[in-house]
């Protein structure tokens, strides 16, 4: 059997092969999906990761930024701290962002935020499988910090398709409520709604 690192270097590998049309193609189809459901779920208080560009991660910025009009709209983002916790801040013009030490964009200075409110929270994967289960990037995270956070509805974001299972699912993971791809049937063209394809970062 093929282990959990394993399969972690190879979707990221995958994920890294997609040309630049294509990665832009998936990540508008993912983006367009993401506001439907925020929409369509009345979310307000909203956490998302920032994007790292050299992985071709989804570009959560576009999501910001289709958002950044609405008053209704509060953006929370993540810090990694050395004890293996995150740590939360408002996103505000007051937000300071820098790269940690491993690439990730994080704030540096800012608003520490609550998050017993968070109502939707989108989470990064490398991978998930139809169960909603998903494959982080190994330092677990995102499992303890959606421990605490029970009512909030949780989105893994991924561009390539889900595995059937992912045979490593452990005590501490925690199972998402949705997994969005490209490809879900019900979601829209993701040229078909004004405003999203032309923001680029």
């Amino acid at each position: 059997m093929v282990s959990k690192q394993v399969l972690r270097e190879i979707y990221l590998a995958k994920r890294l092969t997609l040309s630049k049309s294509e990665w832009h193609i998936r990540n508008e189809a993912v983006i367009q999906q993401l506001i439907e459901l925020i929409e369509k779920r009345g979310a307000n208080r909203i956490h998302t990761f920032l994007p790292i560009a050299k992985k071709k991660e989804v570009n959560t910025l576009q999501l910001i930024e289709y958002f950044r009009s609405d008053p209704k709209k509060t953006f929370i983002i993540p810090k990694s701290e050395e004890e293996g916790e995150l740590s939360h801040y408002l996103l505000n013009g007051q937000t300071v962002i820098r790269n940690n030490k491993w690439g990730v964009p994080e704030p540096l200075h800012g608003e520490k935020a609550a998050i017993n409110d968070i109502d939707f929270v989108v989470v990064p994967l490398v991978i998930a499988d139809k169960a909603n289960h998903r494959i982080g990037y190994g330092k677990g995270y995102y499992d303890r910090f959606l421990k605490v956070i029970p009512n909030a509805y949780k989105v893994g974001v991924s561009l390539l398709p889900s595995l059937d299972q992912i045979p490593y699912v452990e005590a501490n993971d925690v199972p998402l409520n949705r997994i969005v791809l490209p490809s879900t049937k019900e979601s829209l063209n993701p040229f078909t709604k004004k405003g999203v394809s032309q923001y680029r970062y």
